[in-house]
This record gives structure tokens, C-alpha cells and sequence, in this order.
């Protein structure tokens, strides 16, 4: 008797399994299972990293190492307007780097439930205009077409980790 009690309790639990299992999988939770098996902290890491060479290529094209023409897809008209250029997106990178931080648990901040999730709906909104940065970067001159679209994947794929951690 106690040995079909405990049959049929595990094999509810299984049943129970595969049914969150099918559910997960109808409304795309494998998927979201799939990318939260990569460690948020390291996501975090690679995504700061890729700010950080970003923020790098910027400063270089403002100290003329860079020719303006490299970036922004050729179209800056002066070096003046490159410099412009560069330096918002400087702030921008630093700015999108707090924000990595703190999402990715790097900095340690306890965020209430509307914090957690203006954060998280904040960050899956912005993934599409990374996705455009992708094909942007892939439009470009050759320098962005060989090198800055490797940087722009690898930090879209880093941002998707973060974006999707729930925080609430």
C-alpha cells in the first residue's frame, strides 16, 4: 500500500512537471529557461566590457587617432561633428554601463517590485534598438562591418541575458 501511495505521488509530480514543461514551452519559457542558464554576473561583465571598448573606439576617434570616417557609417560631414557625435555617445555608453551594473547584480542594490520591474521592462525595450544597432553596424563602413559588429553581438547577447533576469 505505501509503496502505490508513493508511486502515484511521484508519478503526479512527474505529470506535474511535464505539464509546467509544456506550459513553459507554450508561452516561449524555454526559450527564457534557456538564456537564464548563462550566469547574470558574467553577462554583466561582458556587457560593461563591450561599453568599455565602445567608450575606447570614441575617445579614439576624438583624439584623432580614429579617422572620423570609420565610424558613424562614414556619414559625420566634419571631424567637428564626429567629435560631437562621439562624445553622446560616450555619455550614453556610461550612462547604459550604471544601468548594466546595477541590473546584473554587480552593484548590489535591493530594487522594490516597481523598481524591479520599470528596470526589466526598461531593458526589453531597448533590445530591438540593439538588434537595429546590429544591422546598422552591418550597413557601415568596413571597420564597423568587421570589428564593431562582433562587439555589437556579443553585447546584444549579454544585454538579452540581463534584460531577461526577473527582478521582481
Amino acid at each position: 500500500m505505501y509503496l502505490s501511495l508513493l508511486y502515484f505521488r511521484d508519478d503526479k509530480i512527474e505529470r506535474m512537471k511535464h505539464f509546467r514543461l509544456i506550459k513553459s514551452e507554450f508561452v516561449g519559457g524555454y526559450m527564457l529557461t534557456w538564456i537564464r542558464k548563462f550566469d547574470l554576473k558574467k553577462a554583466g561583465y561582458v556587457s560593461c566590457s563591450i561599453g568599455i571598448i565602445t567608450i575606447i573606439v570614441h575617445i579614439l576617434v576624438i583624439i584623432g587617432v580614429l579617422p572620423y570616417l570609420w565610424v558613424n557609417g562614414g556619414r559625420s560631414e566634419s571631424f567637428s561633428a564626429a567629435q560631437s557625435t562621439s562624445f553622446s555617445s560616450i555619455v550614453i555608453t556610461v550612462i547604459s554601463i550604471l544601468i548594466t551594473l546595477i541590473a546584473s547584480q554587480i552593484i548590489p542594490v535591493r530594487l522594490n517590485r516597481f523598481w524591479g520591474i520599470a528596470i526589466s521592462a526598461f531593458l526589453i525595450v531597448t533590445l530591438p534598438l540593439s538588434f537595429i544597432g546590429i544591422v546598422s553596424q552591418f550597413l557601415g563602413t568596413l571597420f564597423e562591418k568587421c570589428a564593431m559588429s562582433i562587439v555589437t553581438i556579443l553585447g546584444f547577447c549579454a544585454d538579452t541575458r540581463i534584460a531577461f533576469e526577473k527582478r521582481w
